[in-house]
């Protein structure tokens, strides 16, 4: 009876202090290593997206390519399994914006792993600013 009881307290704890994967915040900076290149993703609440890889910067306010005004923004998708996270380039000039996907895989709160749909590529993000 103790052991069935212990296991139901446990039960209710972990069912707590999980968190629904649908309501997982993405929203801030998260920061990780590739192959020994520092790297960083931003998640604007405006669904904009910036994207730095060493000292190379995509996206953000102010982004240009070949003269023209871009935009980089994303879609979640937390209903799939696993998580689906595309980024789509806007640029001035071009009909069909560019998309690169992505799949997660929630760790905790505040880290993910962040995998490359199309390679073996993978990092671990770590939330640094909400």
């Amino acid at each position: 009876m103790k052991r069935i009881l212990l296991l139901l307290i446990c039960f209710t704890a972990l069912s707590f202090t999980h968190k629904n994967i649908e309501e997982y915040n993405f929203i801030g900076k998260w920061e990780g290593i590739d192959k020994g290149i520092a790297g960083c993703i931003i998640f604007e609440k405006d669904g904009t997206a910036s994207i730095k890889i060493g000292d190379d910067i995509l996206g953000g306010k102010d982004y240009y390519i070949n003269g023209k005004k871009a935009t980089i923004t994303y879609s979640i998708d937390t209903t799939t399994k696993p998580i689906r996270i595309d980024f789509i380039m806007h640029s001035e000039g071009y009909e069909i914006p560019g998309k690169l996907s992505f799949i997660a895989e929630i760790i905790d709160n505040n880290s993910f792993k962040f995998i490359s749909v199309k390679g073996s590529n993978s990092m671990l993000l770590t939330r640094i600013q909400e």
